[in-house]
């Protein structure tokens, strides 16, 4: 079941009536049902190691906060660690590390072939993950108290709007507000459902859409030109971003319904300024919980210049390594902290030649910094590092701008209505992310606005999913890209 389907449109609106038409006491526990009913829907064995994770993080919670010794309760944190990272590993990297070893060996001259190894691959294991070690970490550190319950600790990590694909919670924000009851509020109910339905448009009508052109593109990129395939990264920029984005705007909007609070994920991050501010925008859950849980206490910045970058290497390595079990993962990773590098190195130059704070200097800054992360995200979308660097090497190779009147993008996926949506979707997008960035929160706006008006909006843009979102040539539903990781 996905956010898309329509078990997920029946299964919400069932969820929400039960919970709140049941007595405080018992709603915890429905959600619990719910949200492993959910899980389930996508493998009947997930729930399984779902469980037993949480059976033993719960125990580990529980003895760090009851042991007195800290040697103890560093031994606890460190076996209960190199458990989970070893489950994850197996599940997610056996595979992989068995392929390099035998790529390694072969150009040693030793030619051997590693065993087929394939196991189930739970939905969203990685965020569950590191979930457990963010909270485990933080009852270690005294900042969290063991949560006592074991239903609500095992909802704090099975909670279905964000179990797939997060955000990754805190336990110190998302398990006190499951120990709280939950009043009916209308207007939280409407603006969690206005949040789902920006969600689903930037998903079906952007992302889905954009698809269409990028998979085009980059399943034959030898036979399109360096216009085709510029075009392509950018778009693929575009439909990340909406697709991730998109989902978020519903996970965090299913939990608003619900009366819970997620953490934001995104925030503009395209209008950054720099490499470094994207990260700060850009899947805020996983970077705060990098720099919290692996950069800073590997020293940060505070061991020293050459340690700093040797931090940064390592931090945004294990980034691209937790995306994905491939090389050109990893190469996306060191990518951009290899672009965090240069920007440290090259700080001084640059103050010297200061462009100002102006306009034009800040949607210049703008425009590198976007350039900078879709060469990355092509790494990051392409089969292997070495398809990634060929189709980068034949953008400039190969440039023919007439491509964009001679007829050639209506090959490409889309006819010329659904070029014509795709830029008004797109353009919308970035409005509306412009006016964030200004301190517009347009759902606010939309709320003082006369009934009439606001309904105008609310079902246009519903007619805007519904319409445009299950049409165009060769339209397929498209599975968000965030659940393979």
């Amino acid at each position: 079941m996905t956010f898309t389907s329509l078990g997920f449109l029946l299964f919400f609106p069932a969820v929400c009536l039960l919970y709140y038409l049941l007595p405080a006491p018992a709603r915890p526990a429905w959600l619990l049902a719910a949200s492993y009913w959910f899980y389930a829907c996508a493998d009947w064995r997930g729930p399984l190691l779902l469980l037993a994770a949480t059976a033993v993080s719960y125990g580990c919670g529980r003895a760090l906060g009851a042991l007195a010794s800290p040697r103890a309760r560093r031994a606890v944190l460190v076996a209960a660690a190199v458990g989970f990272v070893g489950v994850l590993a197996l599940f997610k990297y056996a595979g992989f590390a068995l392929e390099s070893l035998a790529a390694l060996l072969h150009l040693a001259g030793i030619g051997w072939q590693p065993p087929a190894f394939s196991l189930l691959l739970p939905l969203g294991i990685s965020f569950t993950t590191f979930q457990i070690l963010g909270y485990l970490t933080d009852v270690y550190r005294g900042a969290l108290a063991p949560e006592r319950s074991f239903v609500r600790y095992a909802l704090f990590l099975s909670f279905f709007p964000q179990i797939v694909s997060g955000p990754i919670a805190r336990g110190g924000a998302l398990l006190p507000q499951l120990a709280r009851p939950v009043v009916f509020l209308p207007d939280r109910v409407r603006d969690g459902l206005v949040r789902m339905l920006w969600g689903y448009f930037e998903k079906l009508v952007v992302a889905d859409q954009a698809a269409l052109v990028v998979n085009t593109v980059f399943a034959d990129y030898a036979a399109h030109g360096g216009v085709e395939r510029l075009l392509a990264a950018v778009l693929y920029s575009v439909q990340i971003y909406t697709d991730f984005a998109g989902y978020s705007h519903i996970a965090l909007g299913a939990a608003q319904v619900l009366g819970f609070t997620l953490g934001e994920n995104f925030r503009q991050p395209y209008l950054a300024q720099s490499v470094r501010e994207f990260w700060g925008r850009w899947h805020i859950s996983l970077s705060g919980w990098l720099r919290d849980y692996l950069y800073i206490p590997l020293g940060g910045s505070r061991a020293g210049t050459l340690r700093r970058y040797a931090n940064l290497l390592v931090t945004f390595l294990v980034s691209g390594l937790w995306h994905g079990a491939a090389w050109h993962y990893v190469v996306w990773g060191g990518l951009h902290a290899a672009y965090q590098i240069a920007s440290l190195l090259t700080a001084p130059l640059r103050r010297r030649c200061n462009l100002g704070r102006g306009v034009l200097a800040r949607w210049a800054r703008r425009g590198v910094t976007f350039g900078l992360v879709t060469a990355a995200w092509v790494f990051f979308r392409a089969d292997s590092a070495g398809q990634a660097l060929s189709y980068l090497g034949g953008i400039a190779g190969w440039f023919d701008p007439w491509v964009l009147t001679d007829g050639t993008l209506l090959t490409l996926g889309l006819d010329g209505w659904g070029w014509f949506v795709l830029f008004c979707a797109v353009g919308l997008v970035l409005a509306v992310d412009c006016l964030r960035e200004r301190g517009v929160r347009l759902r606010a706006v939309l709320a003082r606005q006369p009934l009439a008006y606001r309904w105008l909006c609310y079902y246009a843009l519903l007619a805007a999913v519904l319409v445009f979102g299950i049409w165009g040539p060769g339209y397929s539903a498209a599975a968000f890209v965030y659940f393979q990781f």
